[in-house]
């Protein structure tokens, strides 16, 4: 019985390990070195995306950023 369970099992992950590489067209290059960062230390990207968000919000609202934020936080 337990040879016939490892047995599907190990059929199963040999299935899973054969997986081709991903494969994005042109943009292969630039996926493998985005995704190679986000592996090792996912955080430092997501912090400079979000900084450069936030600065991009500020230009275009400005001051009346304050006003947009208090109205959101009472409609939530």
């Amino acid at each position: 019985m337990k040879d016939k369970i490892y047995q599907r099992f190990a059929e199963r992950w040999r299935e899973t390990v054969d997986m081709p590489p991903q494969q994005v067209g042109f943009l292969t290059p630039l996926y493998k070195r985005v995704t190679k960062q986000l592996k090792v230390m996912p955080w430092i990207p997501f912090l400079m995306g979000s900084l450069i968000v936030v600065l991009g919000i500020y230009y275009v609202l400005g001051s009346s950023i304050a006003s947009w934020v208090s109205i959101l936080q009472r409609g939530f």
